[in-house]
């Protein structure tokens, strides 16, 4: 019995330190020079019986896991290093992949207490294997701009939107590549979470 009400006491402790946040100026700092950011990408699934799920690639639907590193040089310049990846398995368990990685760059604005602001450019290189085994590599080069907010200290949720070019070269299984050129702009439904070192 002493077991239970010393555990019951740990957690009523631990969730009133959880609770007390300040909420003043000083309590939400923006990342300055040397800080790293590390996140996320996820897509909030309210319609299915979970809160959220992976990004997806549309139909057949598979998920992509995307990660981002930010190094930041000065309070309004950083790096964004990203790498995407992701597995899917179609009829006759024909198995199609993609893995792509990225470097940008971006700049930060004033923005808010708990917000930041941002626009940048990157490009970013995949490649990746369809289900009718097509080979694609790919080269695109964005222009985006999105935020960061801060809900708890070091810890933000964001979103993007972007502008590219990019150039991809498709080759058939037994046939010769071709190359095609997009340009276009998207609003992703994936959200980001990310943490502040």
């Amino acid at each position: 019995m002493k077991k239970v009400f010393g555990i019951i006491a740990i957690t009523a402790i631990s969730l009133s330190a959880n609770a007390q946040i300040k909420t003043n100026a000083g309590t939400f700092s923006k990342p300055s020079k040397g800080s790293w950011l590390i996140e996320g990408a996820f897509t909030p699934n309210l319609a299915g019986g979970t809160m959220f799920s992976l990004p997806n690639l549309g139909t057949p639907a598979f998920p992509v896991t995307v990660v981002s590193a930010r190094k930041f040089s000065s309070e309004s310049k950083a790096t964004r290093y990203s790498a995407a990846t992701t597995l899917g398995t179609g009829t006759g368990n024909i198995s199609a992949f993609g893995v792509a990685v990225g470097l940008g760059i971006e700049n930060h604005m004033k923005g808010a207490e708990r917000l930041s602001t941002y626009w940048g450019y990157g490009a970013m290189l995949g490649f990746g294997r369809d289900f009718t085994l097509a080979e694609r590599l790919s080269v695109t080069a964005q222009l985006f701009t999105g935020f960061d907010y801060y809900v708890v200290p070091n810890v933000y949720l964001g979103a993007e939107i972007n502008y590219g070019l990019g150039f991809t070269s498709t080759k058939p299984t037994g046939g010769t590549a071709t190359t095609t050129l997009n340009l276009g702009s998207g609003i992703s439904s994936a959200l980001r979470i990310g943490w502040k070192f």
